[in-house]
């Protein structure tokens, strides 16, 4: 039986374009628990182009009817924008407000509701540019808001002047050699240990920072029928299941189920890097694996990323996070520590920054950070009041069913993305019973809701009550709780039989099922089916 040694940095002549598949290693866990020798291999490695990165498109506006002062315009005519346009010009252009701020701003305080794409449209209609390209028709407008020159200094920076072409920000590719950008940090960190946690951050940041300006992101499904349709496990959820296995001494189920999540990865590469995707390699995974002390597995997760990444996407971020993240793995693992702990504060500013603190991808974030890491006071603090404006604003632009729908999506990602993640540690369960109890004590014991049903409620209370249920009920069964879960999610439902039940009940079925809990779910169908046909049915999406 060969032992584990420390693998070598990998060099660009040793990952080669053809099938490479990692051999077979010997597992050790540094915890007390110690398997046998784990067989893991993992997939060859295909040839696929590298993936481009597309906006998602919002939908199309309707067209209104008569307008009523209770009622915001819709544009249909060159002649509703004309009207609107310098106030406009001075938010987007003169501000240099982000898109969803001037929708949100537009529809608020001007009374003027128009999506997105909408917005894009007539930009290109008036030619209006954030940063003007010189001989373009408009270059002399707008000089304020074009990016300004670097200045030169007497470092040297390597590959400095004007590119001879402009680089599409999508594609992500540089034409500056990563390890350029390793150099530059060398020159600001003396310890080789921290320059390798920042520059892996700065990398980071320009993947979040691109992703948060989409305009739909992180959808888990594209309608009405993949609400009902079960999901296969994310990466994380599957390295989670293998290390259970791995420390019950099922050695072989535990390296199939990593394999699949190696197997995950390689789709996604192939796919186009989904953002779960992202979330699971470059921190999830390492946050739980490094947790619960199984270094091997880190060691052969992060090698397996790196070699992949640096054959398909050789240039884009995710190729120098994975390389970093490799060698991370075989440091000090305090600097990982000190990179997962700043992977979540990065989150967290930059999506907040972009999309605002009130965005419904901030607030998902948020409500992570809170409980499974050490949040400043002030995010605790004003999380509820942000979550409350978010529905608020949904509920305005969207209506309630598609609002139910959108939020019951990110109910289904906050326990594939969060729920593994309990593992590491009893206090993270500890913390969120006592906020999530918290929560529903304060709901409960409201003046206007104490004796009154909770279809009564208002609906941002009747909300947090179903979602803090179903999260004690998740936390519960990753505990091996089943009873108390099916105690908590009976509470969750413990309403009137009206549309948000109908919406709730739909998404709770289709969870047992995923989790092969039949028998409850057939329970919630046979109560569903005395339910008639209410309007969410007519609504298959909400953009």
């Amino acid at each position: 039986m060969r032992s584990l040694t420390p693998p070598q940095d990998l060099d660009a002549d040793e990952i080669n374009h053809k099938s490479s598949p990692i051999s077979v290693v010997p597992l050790r866990p540094s915890s007390p628990l110690s398997p046998e020798p784990i067989p893991v291999s993992a997939p060859p490695c295909t040839e696929v182009p590298v993936p481009s990165y597309a906006e998602d498109d919002s939908a199309a506006a309707v067209a209104h009817p008569d307008v009523s002062p209770e009622r915001p315009l819709v544009p249909t005519n060159a002649a509703d924008w004309e009207a609107k346009k310098d106030i406009i010009q001075d938010l987007y252009m003169n501000k240099n407000l982000i898109l969803n701020d001037v929708v949100n701003i537009m529809l608020q305080t001007h009374n003027f509701k128009a999506t997105a794409r909408m917005y894009k449209g007539q930009f290109a209609k008036w030619r209006w540019t954030k940063y003007n390209k010189s001989g373009s028709s408009n270059s002399g407008q707008f000089k304020a808001t074009k990016s300004r020159p670097t200045r030169r200094t007497n470092c040297g920076m390597i590959g400095g002047g004007a590119p001879d072409h402009v680089v599409k920000p999508s594609s992500f590719h540089r034409r500056r050699h990563p390890s350029q950008a390793i150099e530059i940090f060398r020159l600001l960190y003396q310890n080789e240990d921290i320059l390798y946690v920042e520059s892996t951050l700065n990398e980071y940041r320009t993947y979040i920072s691109k992703w948060s300006e989409h305009e739909t992101p992180w959808r888990s499904g594209s309608g009405f029928h993949d609400i009902l349709r079960a999901q296969e496990n994310s990466i994380l959820q599957n390295v989670s299941i293998a290390l259970d296995h791995f420390r019950n001494d099922r050695t072989k189920l535990g390296g199939e189920v990593l394999r699949r999540a190696f197997l995950q990865i390689e789709d996604a590469i192939a796919t186009g890097l989904d953002v779960q995707a992202i979330w699971d390699c470059c921190l999830a995974v390492p946050q739980l694996v490094l947790n619960l002390g199984w270094t091997d597995i880190l060691l052969i997760f992060t090698r397996y990323l790196h070699q992949l990444t640096h054959v398909k996407m050789y240039g884009h971020p995710i190729s120098t996070i994975a390389k970093n993240l490799y060698k991370l793995a075989q440091r000090d693992p305090d600097q990982l520590q000190l990179y997962i702990d700043k992977g979540w504060k990065l989150w967290i500013d930059m999506v907040g920054r972009v999309r605002g603190e009130q965005d419904h991808v901030t607030i998902h974030l948020k409500r992570g950070y809170v409980i499974l890491m050490n949040p400043e006071k002030s995010i605790v603090q004003n999380l509820i009041s942000d979550f409350s404006l978010s529905v608020q604003r949904s509920l305005a632009e969207r209506g309630e069913v598609l609002t139910t729908q959108r939020i019951l999506e990110l109910e289904q990602l906050l326990v594939r993305m969060y729920i593994p993640l309990f593992r590491v540690s009893a206090e993270s369960s500890m913390r969120a019973h006592y906020m999530l109890s918290g929560v529903l004590l304060r709901i409960e014991n409201k003046d206007k809701n104490k004796g009154q049903p909770v279809n009564h409620w208002e609906y941002v209370d009747r909300y947090l009550f179903f979602s803090a249920y179903h999260f004690l009920a998740s936390i519960a069964d990753s505990n091996g709780e089943h009873a108390k879960a099916a105690d908590y999610r009976r509470k969750s439902l413990a309403s009137p039989k009206d549309q948000f039940w109908l919406q709730t009940a739909l998404r709770l079925e289709e969870y047992l099922r995923s989790e092969g809990k039949k028998e409850e779910a057939d329970v919630i169908m046979q109560e569903r089916s005395q339910v008639p046909l209410l309007e969410y049915y007519e609504h298959p999406d909400y953009d």
